[in-house]
């Protein structure tokens, strides 16, 4: 974010003081800080260089820096709370304590995206602890911002804006390393192929570790049985996961834990509750909560070490179905942002009163089973929205649509249903595109169709766009 903030202001630019932080000895890093302060173009950091040769004049110059109305940035800091390095923290935490009250620079802290960096500063032990004086939510790119993108860059099928958004979600960096690998100038037939091969699987790729440096590093034992095992069965309950995951000598109650501190910790899995459920339900499902890593668990990994042996073409050929499913599951879930999004931002034609989106029961019997991609509600207008997801338009066929009916049949029939009485219902089927000819004929049969470039329009996008 400072890098691409000092592009456009060389001031700011001037001002920003970076080092990485290597995992070796005291000596080691006040060199690298050293050597930093000697290239960067300041006459205090000029100064400073020579005086720094421990963790305590590495501070000094630190908080010297501040003053002077240098941002200084430390990259790796986790590496701080390794035995070798953990000393720094108490020469760093006077001269924060001393600069709290004081304009002028910043510190910036980057580091691990999980345990280690929310120990720095929720651990009592931490090197910032109690020390936190700002904090920002960087969301990504909405579904908006993605199809300025995706029309800046020419891509208009809808496929491969659900493709791009399986993998990259509206991650800034994996959109730029997809530009940089000249991804979007590649014929739409080919995207898929390209995306796996050019980010993941050349030698080079840009991708090619990323998960296992950025998400998986920390991960040990069951942390990452239970990752890997919701990656490849997104949707199961909490009694599934323990039935597959707990072993005879373990309890279940360590599962949970473990489960629980990805979820509301590292925040790596989402526990969705269907609609009108409270917090304590026994019916959530869980799923990863970032799309990068359920690709990477669920295709990218297997395609990778699949490459190492196997003519490139023929790990295409695997990792298609496994996409395609992969996308699926993605397309439901894109819809629902959808829905949260176009509501917060007053268009499209369903205005949101709860954000909980779907229904599922935990029916002890198959013929018992209620099962809705999409149940939103609009209670200031009394208005209900069931809605069916599907990857390709032509897998809303009858014997789909028959299911749909029984499924919302049986669902107003139940105690949930019954709080609906009287609202106006609406069917609508879901897929990332529909012809001209597919939505007439279901909108004689009474459903509304919706795809993606439907979505475009609403969000203010050109009708090429698709």
């Amino acid at each position: 974010m400072l890098r691409e903030l000092s592009r456009g202001n060389p001031k700011l630019a001037d001002r920003l003081f970076y080092i990485q932080v290597p995992n070796s000895s005291q000596n080691d890093v006040a060199s690298h800080f050293s050597s930093a302060l000697r290239d960067f173009p300041s006459n205090v950091a000029q100064e400073l260089a020579p005086k720094v040769t421990d963790f305590a004049s590495i501070a000094k110059a630190i908080a010297a820096l501040n003053r002077a109305g240098i941002i200084v940035v430390l990259d790796e800091f986790q590496y701080f709370t390794s035995p070798q390095l953990s000393p720094f923290n108490s020469f760093l935490q006077a001269q924060v304590d001393i600069l709290r009250d004081t304009a002028g620079g910043g510190l910036f802290v980057l580091g691990s995206l999980q345990a280690e960096m929310s120990a720095l500063l929720d651990d009592k032990a931490a090197p910032l602890y109690g020390r936190l004086t700002h904090s920002f939510q960087l969301d990504h790119w909405d579904f908006e911002d993605l199809l300025d993108v995706y029309q800046h860059h020419g891509i208009h099928d809808p496929y491969n804006w659900l493709l791009l958004w399986t993998y990259f979600e509206g991650v800034p960096k994996y959109y730029r390393d997809a530009h940089s690998q000249g991804l979007f100038s590649v014929p739409s037939a080919d995207m898929r192929n390209e995306l796996v091969t050019r980010l993941f699987l050349t030698e080079g790729s840009p991708l090619s570790e990323e998960a296992d440096i950025a998400f998986l590093r920390e991960l040990r034992g069951q942390l990452l049985s239970i990752l890997n095992f919701v990656a490849e069965h997104p949707g199961q309950g909490h009694n599934e996961l323990i039935a597959n995951l707990t072993l005879p000598t373990e309890a279940a109650h360590s599962l949970g834990a473990q489960l629980k501190k990805l979820v509301e910790s590292y925040r790596m899995i989402d526990r969705q509750l269907p609609v009108f459920s409270t917090g304590q339900s026994r019916k959530a499902r869980y799923y990863v909560a970032d799309n990068f890593l359920q690709a990477w668990v669920a295709v990218i990994r297997q395609a990778r070490d699949s490459a190492k042996m196997q003519p490139l073409q023929l790990v295409l050929e695997k990792a298609k179905p496994r996409s395609e499913t992969l996308e699926g599951i993605a397309f439901e879930k894109l819809i629902k942002h959808l829905h949260v999004e176009c509501s917060q931002k007053g268009v499209g034609n369903f205005s949101l009163t709860s954000i909980e989106l779907g229904f599922w029961n935990r029916a002890r019997s198959a013929d018992r089973l209620i099962e809705i991609d999409v149940v939103a509600l609009n209670a200031d207008e009394k208005r209900v929205r069931f809605g069916s997801c599907k990857r390709n338009a032509v897998a809303h066929n009858n014997s789909s649509l028959a299911v749909f009916e029984r499924h919302i049949a049986a669902f107003m029939a139940t105690s949930e249903g019954r709080q609906l009485q009287g609202w106006e219902v609406e069917k609508v089927l879901f897929s990332p595109r529909f012809s001209v000819q597919q939505v007439q004929d279901f909108s004689k049969a009474g459903y509304n169709c919706l795809d993606l470039p439907a979505y475009a329009r609403f969000l203010g996008l050109p009708p090429k766009m698709g």
